[in-house]
């Protein structure tokens, strides 16, 4: 039996052309396959405006509301202690007595002018002398008598103000020396301070300034009572900031009836500002561009992402404040954004909840 040669080649043909429709097939299945694996699943979240109250929050130590080292006006000798630390005190309480030579001085002379000036009026009742007279030494006696009153009274210490006393630097017997120009060998006799109402001093930025003003709410915590908040504001703004570290210092006071707070005390404030309507972004529909100190948002607009450059504020839990970039009522993508591309195409993922 013969078999024909030229069926060879023709069957050949067959097979490659079947082959390339195949081939063909499998390329068009791929490129479809690859369209689809360029719709990028994404979760998304709305910009909202929101009213809110913002805080800012501080560390500081605890200090009376007001605390003097008193001293005497003239060098002199403890003679009497009236107090000593942890006494309360009223205001013009007696605290220190003291003694000088100053004072012996006065005193002898107001002692020998007022001698003169009973012997001089008994002269004048008699007539033995004129009204002229008599007043001249009578003037003599009122200064006399007022310088006397002057020297003794500088050497009765007393409370400046109702608190506690502190701490006492001298005992009975010594000596307090005022020095010339004002200055003094000892800092005081002693220490008083004011305790039914505390204060804690903060620094405040210059960015924050314009936001603290006197009169603000604040929370102050302290390690002695956890989970306890005491209420306090501010009292005092100072309108100058210190071109070194620039910032302004301003004075927080809180009631402190019970006495539960101690200076030395470190304490945590959270100070409350006024309410405002804040433009917030999820924290995860924010990126940063690595380098850089910029940050960037992807937006879904009809299926696609488009990249926008934002300014962010402050922080809220967890959320951004928006200065710029962004409007409220748009959506952003807060997860599968990384090296997403601009303008690649986007599905929003089913969530559970919805399903």
């Amino acid at each position: 039996m013969r078999y024909s040669t030229k069926l060879l080649p023709r069957a050949g043909l067959l097979v490659l052309c079947f082959a390339a429709i195949t081939i063909a097939g499998c390329g068009s299945r791929g490129e479809e396959q690859q369209v689809e694996e360029r719709v990028v699943p994404v979760s998304v979240a709305d910009v909202e405006m929101v009213r809110v109250t913002p805080t800012l929050e501080f560390s500081g130590s605890i200090a009376p509301s007001r605390e003097a080292s008193v001293g005497a006006m003239m060098s002199a000798q403890v003679s009497r202690m009236h107090v000593e630390p942890g006494d309360r005190v009223n205001k013009g309480d007696l605290m220190v007595e003291m003694a000088g030579e100053q004072l012996t001085q006065v005193e002898a002379q107001f002692i020998a002018t007022e001698k003169d000036w009973e012997r001089m009026k008994r002269l004048l009742e008699a007539g033995a002398i004129t009204q002229q007279v008599f007043d001249q030494v009578d003037a003599g006696y009122e200064a006399a008598r007022a310088s006397y009153d002057l020297v003794y009274e500088s050497t009765m210490i007393r409370a400046p103000f109702p608190g506690i006393v502190a701490a006492t630097y001298l005992e009975e017997g010594e000596v307090f020396v005022l020095m010339p120009g004002g200055g003094v060998s000892t800092p005081a006799i002693v220490e008083v301070v004011q305790m039914d109402v505390v204060k804690v001093e903060i620094a405040i930025s210059e960015r924050d300034l314009p936001e603290v003003r006197k009169g603000l709410q604040a929370k102050i915590e302290v390690a002695s009572y956890p989970g306890r908040a005491f209420e306090g504001k501010i009292r005092l703004v100072e309108p100058v900031i210190d071109p070194m570290t620039r910032t302004a210092k301003a004075e927080i006071v809180i009631p402190n009836s019970g006495e539960l707070l101690r200076p030395g005390m470190y304490a945590h404030l959270t100070l409350e500002l006024e309410p405002r309507d804040v433009l917030l972004v999820p924290h995860d529909g924010v990126l940063q561009q690595e380098g850089t100190g910029r940050y960037f948002s992807m937006l879904l607009e009809d299926g696609h992402a488009r990249r926008v450059d934002v300014v962010l504020g402050s922080a809220f839990g967890d959320r951004h404040e928006v200065l710029s970039g962004l409007e409220a009522g748009q959506t952003v993508i807060t997860t599968g954004r990384y090296r997403l591309p601009d303008g690649a195409r986007v599905a929003v993922r089913q969530e559970e909840g919805d399903r």
